[in-house]
């Protein structure tokens, strides 16, 4: 459980400074990252393979192409948080985080484009919502 709450804590600096800001902590994912890191290779984090940690990358690494193919509407701090996300968790955890991130960011979008609070042109953070993510994933 403090393997979660090490994590929490890591995504909640990077929520609170992308939703202030608009930029992601990269000193404080890199951080992270190393920590799982070295915590898989003690086996606490992960499921302490190589591969398994090589696969838990592939949702941060999509998510670095989606910023390349759209020109940053999507930026590439969210996939450096993905990439830490995966190293302390697993593929699958990792994906459920983000597809849960997903659903919740396009229901908020919906709901403030339908009351009239944001345009199409906005632009919203979305470290909270992978903090979100990761709080439903961890609770399930």
């Amino acid at each position: 459980m403090w393997i979660e709450i090490l994590l929490f804590v890591f995504l909640g600096i990077c929520a609170v400074c992308d939703s202030m800001e608009r930029k992601i902590p990269l000193a404080v994912v890199w951080l992270g990252m190393i920590a799982a890191v070295v915590l898989r290779l003690e086996g606490l984090a992960g499921d302490g393979t190589w591969e398994g940690a090589a696969l838990s990358i592939v949702p941060g690494a999509l998510f670095w192409l989606l910023s390349f193919i759209s020109r940053e509407k999507v930026g590439y701090g969210d996939g450096w948080m993905l990439v830490m996300i995966g190293l302390f968790t697993s593929l699958w955890e990792c994906f459920l985080i983000m597809m849960t991130a997903l659903m919740a960011g396009s229901l908020v979008v919906l709901i403030l484009l339908a009351v009239g609070k944001a345009s199409r042109d906005d632009r919203l953070p979305f470290a909270p919502f992978l903090l979100f993510g990761m709080g439903v994933v961890t609770c399930l």
